[in-house]
């Protein structure tokens, strides 16, 4: 891959979880810089002075939900068309129809397993930076 990394903001307040995705991307050998981040409302600061190639952004968290974050993220020049991939426990087709309707690009629901994490950061990779055209 030519040029600098894609960089990718991890917007999830599990800890667990965060870790598997780190590692999942990690084992995957997956070229994307990764920053993790646990509040919304700190992502949302973080976007505005930072650009990231990719938003991988979990609904329920305390205070500002991930959904009320695509909304804002949606509504910004900066962010406007940066991919954002829900990544969520919820399997709830009213949570999945709310974050399509809300501007994700994608949607999926957090494995339960190392593997299913490695799974999803490899599928990750193969579209998203080897064959998705970034804007």
């Amino acid at each position: 891959m030519a040029g600098p990394p894609r960089k990718l903001i991890v917007v999830d307040d599990d800890p667990v979880d965060v870790r598997f995705v780190l590692r999942a991307f990690s084992d995957a050998g997956s070229p994307i810089e990764i920053t993790h981040v646990a509040d919304a409302e700190i992502a949302s600061d973080r976007l505005d002075a930072e650009a990231f190639d990719y938003i991988l952004l979990d609904i329920n968290m305390p205070g500002t939900s991930g959904m009320d974050l695509l909304k804002r993220l949606r509504g910004r020049a900066r962010t406007a068309v940066t991919p954002v991939i829900m990544l969520s426990s919820s399997s709830s087709t009213v949570d999945v129809n709310r974050a399509y309707a809300n501007g994700a690009n994608a949607y999926a629901v957090k494995p339960s397993t190392l593997s299913g994490y490695r799974e999803f950061a490899e599928g990750f990779t193969r579209f998203w930076v080897d064959v998705a055209v970034s804007p």
